[in-house]
């Protein structure tokens, strides 16, 4: 073992330990985590846009919701799509594993919805510039193809969940935000698709124009991204990883 960080092996094996946490956990207990996980990410999301007009500004301010909630803790879903460790390694119930994921998404959309309101009601958006970038971001998100957005939800979530990882292996606490910070830079960086940012930034959207409907936010980018973002993380990284290290 290094004094530094875990190794890979070691690494799987914490998070295996940690998914048996996660379905251990309270309902409420499980609840309010998944909420301050969902508005982490929404600040960040608001912080990539307050920095619009700059690509690579967007992509390095992003991350800290990740590193908020590695740092003080906080369920996030795409994260623990990494359970699947726990599961094929039957730590946990696939009962268990089903409810905590969806309790998980609900929290994450509340805390989402919370930073929306207060944003709104903080009076953020009032720079008209800001307002046009919102809804031209949201309607590009629901206008994609079933395929495109499944497609990048599945990158996005390979990189989020190596990401978490990363923060994981490390011992320290600059270890776990430098962790958090390549990887989910390079998705924001690349476009990819992320469910719970989209939770922010679409119901945001929605404020400022009417054609972008729930139903559009439901059906055109969240299903299609959560898909992607669960394939790419609660499957081809976990099954591929626990073959090899088992």
């Amino acid at each position: 073992m290094s004094n530094i960080c875990l190794t890979p092996k070691e690494t799987t094996e914490a998070l295996i330990n940690s998914s048996l946490n996660k379905t251990s956990m309270s309902i409420r207990k499980k609840l309010l985590l998944s909420i301050m996980a969902g508005v982490f990410i929404s600040l960040g999301a608001q912080g990539f846009m307050t920095a619009y007009d700059n690509t690579f500004l967007r992509a390095a301010i992003f991350p800290i919701g990740l590193m908020l909630i590695v740092i003080v803790g906080g369920e996030l879903f795409t994260g623990d799509c990494l359970m699947t460790f726990g599961l094929v390694h039957k730590q946990i119930k696939v009962k268990d594993y089903l409810q905590t994921m969806v309790l998980v998404y609900l929290g994450n959309f509340i805390g989402s919805l919370i930073i929306v309101y207060l944003i709104y009601n903080g009076g953020v958006y009032s720079n008209q510039s800001l307002i046009n970038a919102i809804i031209a971001l949201s309607k590009a998100k629901i206008s994609m193809p079933f395929v495109e957005a499944l497609t990048k939800g599945i990158l996005c979530n390979i990189l989020v969940t190596l990401g978490v990882w990363f923060a994981t292996s490390a011992k320290d606490t600059s270890g776990k935000i430098l962790g958090c910070w390549f990887p989910i830079l390079l998705f924001v960086l690349c476009g990819y698709e992320h469910c719970i940012a989209n939770m922010f930034f679409l119901p945001m959207g929605a404020i400022f124009d009417s054609s972008i409907s729930w139903v559009n936010i439901l059906i055109n980018n969240l299903l299609p991204v959560t898909i992607g973002n669960f394939i790419g993380g609660g499957i081809i990284i976990p099954l591929i990883y626990y073959k090899v290290y088992y």
